[in-house]
């Protein structure tokens, strides 16, 4: 039965949230796609006008991960929550096609970034509430592959339209980027309402022994409750044990004060900060001198091979049980790339390089599947931890950027220096980390509690 039940919201939920990240990550970056087309002379935009265009997004997603996590936790419908978001930023993006200026441009992707922020922390919120710590690694790393496969057809899509639809109804090609990716966006926005499920105990078309069985897989999970204050036909006792949690500031509080979420912040702020070349990956493979068809076709490799790498690293981590070393895989290949494209120009291996570059995203996924593991229970407190340090690894993406300035290419020393430093920094978090786990399971093993947790249950934190 939970074979079934497993297999059944797998269909409903990973298809689904796939290509809504793809068309996330589209709807995010193809202002770097559009650059390689006429945004810039369109808009008469200046390189710092460009850069702040693509940075201020960050800054209003940052800006709304905790309290749309917080919300998202309290409202317990993300089969609506998650697609409404989608259908906003969706539709601010087709918005994109008619801007005549920098500063429309400018409001308008601030915008998006309000409504983007809902969709990967909750996400990943609503993962951790259907699967195990031992599930759900390589769950999210097929939920994140939708991204790195957007990155490669991200580039197939920019070429086809910017080689083929210039002029079309009067429009530049760039615009008929925007207004195609913005209207999917709405299309499958309004196609997840219809097919994704609540939460264990409230989703309608499980039924009651599904739902129950959903709820008792995640109470074993960590040997106690997560979602009681939503499920019906558990005793009133049992809800009444949650209330003390109910608060959306207690949990909030309740994150920022527990060394290990402040260590994963730490962990992946450092690696976002090497993850962001990508918003200026179209910049860094531009920089070998090809013609613009080939740079946006050669954009799409190092993404498939990213795609296929991070899934099997966290498949393997989730088979083994282990993290910490899983998540010094991509960083180390990350810097490898950083070492070649910094002090070699060969056209050949500056591209092998930026083959590595990307391996950063590795222990992405594997990274956030980490942290809500090792915080697994309240539910609002996990709530906020994900959304805490979800804000911490994207802040980057608003750095970055000014990091490849023009003019600094083709070896960008900052950009790559900045990135090489912080790969090592977000390794060092990891090995903290797996040290302070091992220590908390140590008091489990003693009969302690930590963080609430009972060790005779016998829940051990994986590290």
């Amino acid at each position: 039965m939970e074979r079934k039940l497993k297999m059944k919201i797998d269909m409903a939920i990973l298809p689904i949230v796939i290509a809504m990240y793809m068309l996330n990550y589209l709807d995010r970056n193809n202002i770097a796609a559009a650059k390689l087309g006429s945004l810039i002379e369109d808009l008469n935009l200046s390189g710092m006008q460009y850069s702040s265009c693509v940075s201020i997004l960050f800054v209003s997603y940052t800006l709304m991960q905790v309290p749309s996590n917080l919300i998202l936790e309290k409202v317990g419908h993300p089969s609506i929550y998650l697609p409404a978001a989608m259908t906003i930023w969706g539709l601010l993006s087709i918005w994109i096609a008619f801007v005549n200026g920098y500063r429309e441009l400018l409001y308008i992707r601030f915008l998006i970034g309000f409504a983007e922020a809902a969709f990967y922390p909750g996400t990943v919120f609503y993962m951790s509430c259907w699967y195990t710590k031992y599930e759900i690694a390589k769950r999210s790393a097929i939920f994140v592959c939708g991204s790195w496969l957007s990155g490669a057809f991200s580039g197939f899509v920019a070429y086809g339209v910017l080689e083929n639809l210039e002029g079309v109804w009067g429009l530049s090609a760039w615009r008929w980027l925007f207004l195609i990716e913005g209207t999917l966006t709405v299309a499958v926005a309004l196609a997840a309402m219809r097919i994704l499920p609540n939460l264990p105990a409230t989703t309608r078309w499980l039924s009651k022994e599904e739902r129950l069985l959903g709820v008792l897989r995640m109470v074993e999970d960590v040997g106690q409750q997560d979602d009681d204050a939503t499920a019906p036909s558990l005793s009133a006792s049992t809800r009444k044990a949650s209330s003390k949690f109910a608060s959306a500031m207690a949990g909030f509080v309740m994150a920022v004060r527990d060394p290990k979420v402040l260590n994963i912040l730490q962990m992946m702020f450092s690696l976002a900060i090497t993850g962001g070349i990508n918003t200026v990956f179209p910049t860094i493979v531009d920089s070998l001198g090809f013609s613009r068809p080939k740079t946006l076709l050669l954009t799409a490799p190092p993404w498939i091979l990213c795609s296929i790498t991070s899934v099997l690293n966290s498949f393997h981590s989730d088979k083994t049980g282990e993290r910490c070393m899983h998540m010094l895989w991509g960083p180390c290949l990350s810097l490898f790339g950083f070492f070649i494209c910094v002090f070699t120009t060969s056209t050949i291996l500056r591209y092998i390089a930026m083959l590595f570059l990307l391996q950063i995203y590795n222990s992405w996924s594997l990274g956030f599947a980490w942290m809500a593991t090792t915080v697994p229970r309240p539910p609002i407190k996990r709530a906020a931890a994900v959304a805490f340090v979800n804000i911490g690894g994207n802040i980057p993406n608003i750095i970055v950027p000014f990091l490849f300035y023009q003019g600094s290419e083709p070896k960008f020393y900052l950009g790559f220096g900045v990135c090489a430093l912080f790969a090592i920094l977000g390794m060092l978090g990891a090995l903290t980390l797996r040290a302070q786990l091992r220590r908390l399971n140590a008091k489990l093993e003693m009969g302690d509690k930590v963080d609430g947790l009972d060790g005779r249950t016998g829940f051990r934190f994986i590290c």
